[in-house]
């Protein structure tokens, strides 16, 4: 039987993302540049990552991490089945249900999503298409994005890079870090430029919450 989200840390869970939700975008012109890069060290944000050539000319790179208290191998099959209709997004299940997303968040390995391959898409909501796997190395990193091609005019605007990587800590366990770069938009309209602002501090507070979950869930499965 497939293990999911207990409803008492769904509670919990929905409690803490819907207060952070409104303090972070009611604060995060005040906040936003010390969470902008959570969790990262100074050498993970300075490093240039696979991945990043996946954006020609990036104008936002944000850089997350946490370390976790098991190697490499533990982490990556929580990694490899991200997804809609895989295992989920480990973030806060009632706001990407409120975000029109029917997602259960499995908190389990699941064998059947272990095998992914570069050109394989994910799906994170059921009206949009999916994401393309531009770049993966087993083990070690999942990076989702395209290289820009000659006709690029059906492209997200603005094209960006979204990656996943996990590596061995020399003071043992691992460190699981994500990297977000973003190119400036192709047709900078108001409406675009709010859309974007917008969107920053809602994926901090999904994402900082993705990278607790799978911490959480190596960590107790170890």
């Amino acid at each position: 039987m497939t293990r999911f989200r207990s409803p008492g840390r769904f509670l919990t869970e929905t409690v803490e993302g819907v207060v952070l939700f409104f303090v972070l975008v009611t604060t995060w012109p005040i906040v936003g540049r010390w969470l902008r890069d959570w969790g990262s060290t100074p050498e993970e944000r300075a490093r240039r990552w696979p991945g990043d050539d996946l954006t020609e000319d990036p104008v936002d790179v944000f850089t997350r991490g946490v370390s976790v208290n098991a190697g490499p191998q533990a982490v990556w099959p929580w990694l490899v089945q991200f997804g809609l209709g895989r295992a989920g997004f480990y973030s806060y299940e009632f706001l990407e249900r409120v975000a029109g997303i029917p997602v259960r968040n499995v908190e389990q390995i699941l064998p059947e999503h272990q095998v992914l391959r570069v050109g394989d898409e994910i799906r994170l909501h059921p009206d949009a298409p999916g994401i393309p796997v531009g770049k993966i190395d087993p083990g070690r990193c999942v990076c989702f994005g395209s290289p820009a091609g000659p006709d690029d005019t059906d492209a997200p605007d603005p094209r960006r890079s979204w990656s996943l990587y996990v590596e061995t800590r020399e003071s043992g366990g691992s460190r699981l870090v994500l990297r977000s770069c973003i190119e400036a938009p192709r047709s900078p309209t108001l409406a675009k430029r709010i859309g974007l602002a917008a969107e920053v501090p809602v994926d901090f507070l999904m994402e900082q919450r993705m990278l607790r979950t799978i911490k959480r869930l190596v960590e107790s499965n170890a």
